[in-house]
């Protein structure tokens, strides 16, 4: 669990600010992700192979990636964004803002 974390101006292959794979629930309150990039997945924020994620208050801007230029979850369990935002985020090919492969429900509010 994170509260208030801020990432910004992040570089990596998958997951430019932050990368999950393997692990239990995720939850983030109040994170920002701003101008992060990644060559692969998510230029924001990457979850693989993981349970739960859910997002309060989380914001994502021009964040870049070739799918899901702010956030990337991929098999992992239900996916709850409450408050989140998505701004000037790209993708190359699929989702600039995010990207949802085999994973369980999706709750936007």
């Amino acid at each position: 669990s994170l509260e208030g974390a801020s990432f910004s101006e992040c570089t990596a292959i998958n997951g430019g600010g932050m990368a999950v794979v393997n692990s239990g629930d995720i939850s983030l309150d109040g994170a920002s992700f701003s101008d992060c990039t990644a060559g692969s997945y998510a230029g924001g924020m990457y979850v693989r192979d993981s349970g739960d994620v859910s997002l309060e208050g989380a914001s994502f801007s021009e964040c870049t990636a070739i799918n899901g230029g702010g956030m990337a979850v991929v098999n992992s369990g239900d996916i709850s964004l409450d408050g989140a935002s998505f701004s000037d985020c790209t993708a190359g090919s699929y989702a600039g803002g995010m990207y949802v492969r085999d994973s369980g429900d999706v709750s936007l509010e």
